[in-house]
């Protein structure tokens, strides 16, 4: 990569990786890693953070849920943005019911889901027409008294039956639950 001067390190390839990522050139960033690892700089859990969204954001399923495991044989932990982000994706390409499965894979892995990533499957579920699994992920959310966002709010606002969910949210703030 360089001839003269500092050699890159960690943060500098991760710089590079996204940047390659968010202009869709993939198969640089791809090639960049390998290059990355055979200067024996080992990526960490931020940079695959990268490459998995870079590679969802393209439409690139395979290679993102590639690359979700192979963290996993180069030792690294995952961590509950990782675990979201793999959510988001799985969502974004309809594959509802595998991304509830590593909704609750992931609990069972220690990492408990935090107010973003019910809100992520919530709206995954929305967006894929299943509200009957949206509302029960809502009410799992808050009766562990974690908010949904405006967003979600606004996509349930949007669902016919809404004045039912409204209904809800107004019987669970009166018991204290943050809205």
């Amino acid at each position: 990569m360089c001839s003269i001067g500092p050699l890159p390190d960690l943060m500098t390839y991760s710089t590079l990786l996204d940047g390659l990522c968010k202009h869709g050139r993939l198969d640089e960033a791809l090639k960049l890693l390998k290059s990355m690892q055979e200067s024996k700089i080992e990526p960490d859990i931020v940079l695959y953070n990268i490459l998995i969204e870079g590679m969802f954001i393209a439409g690139k399923l395979e290679v993102a849920k590639e690359l979700f495991s192979k963290l996993f044989g180069d030792g690294i932990q995952p961590t509950i943005r990782t675990y979201t982000i793999m959510i988001k994706g799985l969502l974004k390409e309809g594959l509802s019911d595998e991304a509830y499965e590593l909704f609750r894979k992931m609990e069972d892995d220690g990492f408990f889901p935090n107010s973003c990533s019910y809100n992520v499957i919530i709206q995954g579920f929305l967006q894929n027409q299943d509200s009957s699994t949206a509302i029960r992920l809502i009410d799992e959310m808050v009766g562990k008294r974690f908010s949904v966002d405006s967003s979600t709010f606004q996509m349930l606002l949007d669902l016919e039956s809404h004045d039912e969910i409204v209904s809800r949210f107004m019987h669970g703030s009166s018991q204290g639950r943050k809205m």
